[in-house]
């Protein structure tokens, strides 16, 4: 939090409160006048925080005076009278210009001062950090508002990017089929092919896994039973080394128990074997590329929603932060 000026102008007359002040306000500056002529001329040379003024000062003006003419230059000056000579209609007065203390000059008086004028100087501080806060949150308002703009035509475009050629990515999906008859191999090869699919095939899991650590695949098609690894391990260590592969189980033994295995361990649905429509495989290997894409685009478009906005919503953060914390102070 910013602090104000640390500036104290003392208005008075009697230079044994000069004395007094100079002493109580260690670790401050401290400006000395006798009236509010000097007072004023003082404020414009260096600015105060704080202004401790006597009710009677040399001259026509007097302390109150005085105060409202540097509020109207600094509305969050705090301001503290100390007075010998108090009365019930300067108390008022007092009060309606908003003076943090009203303090009548007494022995121990100096003591109540410093801790007076130092408790409404953070208090005149914080009130400030807030005002300045509150401003910054309507001026990012107005920037959240033309970001919000900016954003939709920024989707308009990355909508068309997404709908042409995406940069980076194949235009082409690749398919992997692993089961340990080379008949069902084949025919899956053939079959993806025609869609316009990239499509390979291995027929063991250590096949598949040297596969895997050359090229990446979009959708893999294994079958529950392998000769050397279970296929629902393999998809558990597809999805834990390849998250973002998705997972088809060939079973077949269309049980319920399979289907809860392959779910369980990450596949994202089973084909019954033999395949009694090759159409069903195109539909479930489309549709999971349909939301494949979808995802991918989901992504895509939170980052560039990130990119753009991204120093907005710290900066936006950040001051909830601090308005949070001068909120709990007391």
């Amino acid at each position: 939090m910013a602090r104000r000026n640390a500036t104290i102008l003392v208005v008075d007359a009697d230079r044994r409160i000069h004395q007094a002040c100079e002493t109580a306000f260690d670790g401050y500056e401290v400006l000395f006048a006798t009236g509010a002529d000097e007072a004023m001329a003082a404020y414009e040379t260096s600015p105060a925080g704080a202004i401790v003024t006597e009710l009677v000062l040399e001259g026509p003006v007097d302390g109150l005076t005085l105060v409202a003419n540097l509020r109207k230059r600094d509305p969050g000056m705090a301001a503290v009278v100390l007075t010998e000579s108090p009365s019930a209609q300067s108390a008022v007065r007092a009060l309606r210009l908003g003076v943090d203390d009203y303090l009548i000059k007494h022995n121990d008086s100096m003591s109540r001062l410093k801790l007076t004028v130092r408790d409404a100087i953070r208090a005149h501080t914080r009130q400030a950090e807030v005002e300045r806060l509150l401003d910054e949150l309507t001026d990012l308002n107005d920037a959240f508002l033309d970001e919000l703009q900016a954003l939709q035509r920024a989707n308009l475009n990355l909508t068309k990017r997404i709908d042409g050629q995406r940069e980076g990515e194949s235009d082409t999906w690749r398919v992997l089929v692993i089961d340990d008859e080379v008949a069902i191999v084949a025919l899956l090869e053939t079959l993806l092919r025609s869609q316009g699919y990239e499509v390979e095939g291995a027929n063991s899991g250590e096949e598949a896994r040297s596969l895997f650590a050359e090229q990446h695949y979009d959708v893999v098609i294994t079958d529950k039973n392998l000769g050397d690894v279970d296929g629902v391990d393999l998809i558990a260590e597809i999805r834990e080394r390849w998250p973002d592969t998705r997972v088809l189980l060939m079973t077949g033994f269309a049980t319920l128990d399979s289907a809860v295995d392959a779910i369980h361990f990450g596949a994202v649905g089973y084909l019954r074997k033999p395949f009694e429509d090759l159409g069903i495989v195109i539909q479930r290997v489309e549709q999971i590329l349909v939301d494949v894409q979808a995802e991918r685009d989901e992504m895509r478009y939170v980052q560039a929603f990130r990119d753009r906005n991204g120093e907005f919503v710290s900066r936006y953060r950040l001051v909830k932060m601090k308005v949070s914390t001068l909120k709990r102070q007391k």
